[in-house]
Parts: C-alpha cells; sequence; structure tokens
C-alpha cells in the first residue's frame, strides 16, 4: 500500500489504539480490514435464515400490509421473528442471548430493510426499541421484561420526538414530577411519530424530571393516561404503525425509570449509534431490490428496436447504482468489524470482570459513533440516490403504482430523516471529530500542522503507487490531505466559534464521508482480489474508479469552499496556492469504467457483488 497519507506511519494500530476517524490519518493495513465475502459460514447462518423469512413470510404480504387494514400481520410476524431467535442477536450471552457479532446483524438488517413496513417494526424491535433494556435495564428490569421483548410476545417502541422537538431532542417539553404521596414519577406530554406505537407493549419514553433532568422511563401499555393518537397517514411505508404518544398524569414507579435521573442523553444517543449503524444496510436492503427491477426492466424494455440495457446513459445509471451500493456496503461491513474488534479488546481488559455484560458493545459504539454517522448519511443518501434513477430507467412506468419501484421511491424518503436527520448526522461528524482533536484524543491538530508545512514548501507530483488501483490509491491519500487542510484552515479561522459554522462543517463532513467511501471500496476490491473471477474483479475495480472520481470532484470543491469561506484576499490566494499542489490528478477514462460496471449489473440482473 501507499506511504503518501497526513500521516507517515501505514500499520495497523492494536486494538487498544482504535479511535473514530483514525482512518483520516493513516492508511490502514489490508488484513485490519474486513469484507464481508469473508464471513465465516456459522456468521452467514444466521442471516440465511432471518433472509429466508424474509422472501417467504413477509415480501408476499407487503402488499397487504400497507393497507394497515390488520396491524395483527405485522405483531404475528415479529412473533415468529422472535421463535426464530431474531431479538437475542444483540443480547450478550451472559443474557441469554446469542451476543452475535455486528457483521452478522448487518446481514439481518439488510433483509428487514428489504421487507417494507414489517422490516421497520422488527428494526425496531431487535434496535432502539429493545436495546435500551438490553444495555442499560437494571437487573429486576432485565427479568421483567427481557424474555417478552426477545421472545416476541413484548413488543417495543421508542418515544424520543415531539411536536416541538426533533434533532433537538435534549430541548423535549415532556415533564416527570415526583409524587411523594403516591411514590410514583407523573408523566405528562406528547410524543409525535413513535414506530410501533399502535401495537407496542413498552414504550421508550423520555421525560425532564422536574422540567430539568432529561430521563428515561419504561411505559407499559395500558397505564391509566397513556394513549396513542390515529394512524399518520405517510408517504411511504404505509403499513407501518406511526401514531403520537399522549401521557396525561401517567404514573410512573420509580424502579421504571431506565438508567439514572438526568442520564437519559447517554441512552437516547447510545442507542441511536447502533440505530445508525444498522439502517446503512437497511437502506442498501431496499437499494439492492430496486437495482435488480432496474436491471431487469432494462433488458426487457426496448427502444430504437433494442433494449434499454444496451444504452450507455442506462448503462452509466446502472453503474452508478451499483458504485453506490459498493462504497455503502464496504463501509458497514467496515466499521462492523472494527467495532467488533474494539468490544473485543474491551473485554479482554482486567477491568472487565467488573463490566456489566454490555458495556463493551456500548463503549465501542460510543467511540465509533463517528462512523456509525457517515454510514447512516452515506447509506440514506445512495439508497436515494438509487432509487431515483431506477424510476428514471423505467420511464413513465415507474410513475405507476403497478411497478414497484414507485412504491420502493416512496419508502426510501424517510431514512434520510429518522435516526438523526442527514444535516444533523453531518454536524455530528465533524463536530466530534474536532472536540476529539481540540482535548487531544485524536492526533488531528498534528498532522493537520505537519501537512500545512508540506504544502508551504515547494513539491513536485510523485508517482502514484505501483500495481491495482495504484491511481486512486493516490487519490484518496490525497483527498485526505485535502479534508485535513481544510479542517485546519477552519478551524484557526473560526476557533470556538466553528460550531455556529454549519456550512463549513457540512461540506468537511461530506469529504470525511466520501474518504471513508472511496477507501473502503478500494480495500475490498483489493482484499477480494481474482476469489471471484477476473470479470468480477474487472467490474470492481471499475466501481472504485467511479467512486473516486466523484469523491475527488467532491473533495475539491468543497476544500476550495472551504478556504473561501474562511479566507479572503491574499490570504486566500496563498491557501488556494496551497491547495492545489493536492489536485494534480490524472482521471480514468470514465466512460469504459461505466461500460464496464453496467455491464456486469445487466449480465448479474441486479447487484454483482453479492457477498
Amino acid at each position: 500500500m501507499s506511504t503518501s497519507s497526513a500521516a507517515k506511519e501505514t500499520h495497523a494500530p492494536s486494538a487498544a489504539g482504535i479511535q473514530s476517524g483514525q482512518f483520516l490519518l493513516e492508511e490502514p493495513a489490508l488484513d485490519s480490514f474486513f469484507a464481508p465475502e469473508f464471513l465465516s459460514e456459522e456468521e452467514r447462518a444466521f442471516g440465511e435464515a432471518i433472509g429466508r423469512f424474509c422472501r417467504e413470510k413477509i415480501y408476499p404480504l407487503r402488499e397487504e400490509i400497507d393497507t394497515q387494514k390488520d396491524l395483527g400481520i405485522i405483531t404475528g410476524l415479529l412473533q415468529q421473528l422472535g421463535e426464530l431467535g431474531l431479538f437475542l442477536m444483540d443480547v450478550p450471552e451472559e443474557l441469554e442471548g446469542l451476543g452475535a457479532s455486528k457483521k452478522v446483524a448487518m446481514q439481518v438488517a439488510e433483509w428487514l430493510g428489504s421487507s417494507g413496513a414489517a422490516g421497520v417494526a422488527a428494526i425496531v424491535q431487535c434496535g432502539i426499541g429493545g436495546l435500551p433494556v438490553v444495555y442499560f435495564g437494571s437487573e429486576a428490569q432485565r427479568a421483567k421484561y427481557l424474555e417478552g421483548i426477545t421472545s416476541g410476545e413484548i413488543l417495543t417502541a421508542y418515544a424520543l420526538t415531539e411536536p416541538g422537538s426533533g434533532s433537538d431532542a435534549l430541548s423535549a417539553r415532556t415533564t416527570a414530577v415526583w409524587d411523594e404521596a403516591k411514590g410514583v414519577y407523573v408523566l405528562n406530554g406528547t410524543k409525535q411519530f413513535i414506530t410501533n406505537a399502535g401495537f407496542a407493549d413498552l414504550f421508550i419514553t423520555f421525560a425532564k424530571v422536574d422540567g430539568e433532568q432529561f430521563t428515561c422511563f419504561l411505559i407499559e401499555k395500558g397505564t391509566p393516561g397513556l394513549s396513542t393518537g390515529a394512524e399518520e397517514p405517510k408517504m411511504g411505508l404505509k403499513g407501518s404503525s406511526t401514531r403520537s404518544l399522549i401521557l396525561e398524569n401517567v404514573e410512573v414507579p420509580k424502579e421504571n425509570i431506565l438508567g439514572e435521573v438526568g442520564k437519559g442523553h447517554r441512552i437516547a444517543f447510545n442507542v441511536l449509534n447502533i440505530g445508525r449503524l444498522k439502517l446503512a444496510p437497511a437502506a442498501l436492503g431496499g437499494a439492492k431490490l430496486a437495482l435488480r427491477e432496474g436491471a431487469v426492466y432494462s433488458t426487457q424494455r426496448e427502444q430504437f428496436g433494442k433494449p434499454l440495457s444496451t444504452f450507455g446513459l442506462i448503462r452509466q445509471k446502472l453503474a452508478g447504482s451499483a458504485m453506490r451500493i459498493y462504497c455503502a456496503e464496504s463501509m458497514f461491513y467496515r466499521a462492523s468489524g472494527v467495532i467488533d474488534d474494539l468490544a473485543d479488546e474491551i473485554k479482554s481488559r482486567p477491568e472487565a470482570a467488573q463490566m456489566d455484560p454490555a458495556e463493551p458493545t456500548v463503549e465501542a459504539l460510543k467511540e465509533l459513533a463517528v462512523e456509525c454517522s457517515i454510514n447512516k448519511v452515506y447509506g440514506s443518501e445512495a439508497l436515494d440516490w438509487v432509487v431515483d434513477e431506477m424510476v428514471q430507467v423505467h420511464g413513465g412506468y415507474g410513475f405507476i403504482a403497478e411497478y414497484p419501484v414507485e412504491r420502493m421511491y416512496r419508502d426510501a424518503r424517510i431514512n434520510r430523516i429518522w435516526e438523526g436527520t442527514s444535516e444533523v448526522n453531518r454536524l455530528i461528524i465533524t463536530g466530534t471529530l474536532m472536540s476529539r482533536a481540540m482535548k487531544g484524543q485524536l492526533p488531528l491538530m498534528g498532522a493537520i500542522k505537519t501537512l500545512t508545512g508540506e504544502l508551504m514548501e515547494r513539491r513536485g507530483r510523485g508517482e502514484p503507487p505501483e500495481g491495482l488501483l495504484g491511481a486512486e490509491r493516490e487519490a484518496i491519500a490525497l483527498c485526505k490531505k485535502m479534508t485535513l487542510f481544510a479542517s485546519g484552515v477552519a478551524a484557526q479561522k473560526h476557533l470556538m466559534g466553528l460550531q455556529n459554522q454549519q456550512e463549513i462543517i457540512a461540506w468537511l463532513s461530506d469529504m470525511t464521508i466520501q474518504v471513508y467511501a472511496m477507501e473502503s471500496a478500494l480495500l475490498r476490491t483489493l482484499k477480494v482480489g481474482t476469489l471471484r473471477g477476473e470479470a468480477d474483479q474487472a467490474a470492481r475495480v471499475a466501481a472504485v474508479q467511479l467512486a473516486v472520481d466523484e469523491g475527488f470532484a467532491l473533495c475539491e470543491r468543497n476544500a476550495k469552499a472551504v478556504l473561501s469561506a474562511s479566507h479572503e484576499g491574499e490570504e486566500l490566494r496563498s491557501s488556494l496556492s496551497m491547495l492545489k499542489k493536492l489536485l494534480r490528478r490524472e482521471p480514468p477514462n470514465l466512460v469504459d469504467a461505466s461500460r464496464q460496471l453496467g455491464g456486469y449489473v445487466v449480465e448479474k440482473e441486479g447487484y454483482p457483488f453479492a457477498p
């Protein structure tokens, strides 16, 4: 691998040294990267079992579920999934769960994400609805609720959002007041857009004790004063239950506080990390289905006497879709592998004997929060890109409800909103990295200082690394330097006020996301090599070339935008001159790459790089 990156070290860090954002500072060793092609048979088995269930039991019912005439269809499916062990997946073995790796969770989330409204209900049950009890429940709370949650007998909902507080969750107005005489907390307020609310038995609900201390409560269905509103008519995922949750003098005993009073944010944000990580494969499950519909349709539909699939602009759409899916898939398996490694390392520490069984996973997810947000943003936006282009491939038929891509287009849109909007996650990515850098927890500032010194010197363009994808490896290294340089300029200019420069933060986050996407696809391609044959390798190479060309252009554009928003006059001209040294690159033949990858999609009738 090339040594031309912002930091000179190229060896893989030890597990104990795993840090969020580390990929910006070094070029990971190939053996530290996990690719889904190397899943073990045991790891594949559970995902395949859930996949069979989705294909055989859920797919045939999707249209009936979307009528919402009978919510019992979804609850019945959830109980069957409980019998299969789905809701035991993330439960540690010490708590009588499966203790499955996050790599297994990625496969499962992908299948559920392709299953429409029922899949959404299941994702809540095995994610943000059930995991708070797994991760933060007391011994008594786990004894009372966990068996029912994992069997599907106790169905869950996550009640955080309010009419006046969506992204700003900590500004919630729902109150909890202690009633000394009754020995209970009395909750009042309204939660909004609560998935599974129509049939949930247990609500993970957040309120402010005495109007100040953000706290999590477990509230059971049937508690006096607790009710739900009518089903919300929605753009997509019409079969999922989405209602308001209304609390009118709801009395909750002290033992139903989850975690500690005033520490609800720890539960809310840490559970959202796993939700964001799982949302990426869930989105890709839908994207793969959409690409298959587009690929098959393009071979059957003829125009001007030829199948659509033979036209360059159609192959370009198929190739762009496959490239985005390949990047996203490479990204979330990479992140899940690192999270698994870090959790295992934490378990090996001497102090682990005193830890709660779920704590290593919680800590690993907390450390890799940036990567969770990166995956959420890229995966949800890749899905939107794919479904939009597959509607375009279908032409007028894509606008007709008879064709599946019409529903896919509508269903996809919510993914950029829930689990934290794309905008909020962009603020998290750069905000978290810069905060850790300022605290000395990530050696970002040292790398920026070293890079700035290098750019002030006169240096010619070196030769790109030899071997497969050498030019792309060099381009990614340059994109890392662009990201670091732009980050340094912004930090120096705005100092502590950078948090108020949301446009700059978003530009930097997009650069960081693209670096992670490009590098993940490249590392996977190099690691797989010719394992799946030479034609497969050629298509993967084309996918990386397309990804790097798009990512490099975005990094260049955003870096210039950051510099222009931070400097002016001679200072701007000087910084642009330094940036120019990072822009020397010869692009590949994008027509050949697009035709290569698009043709492979047509040949395989869909996404061609299944793990």
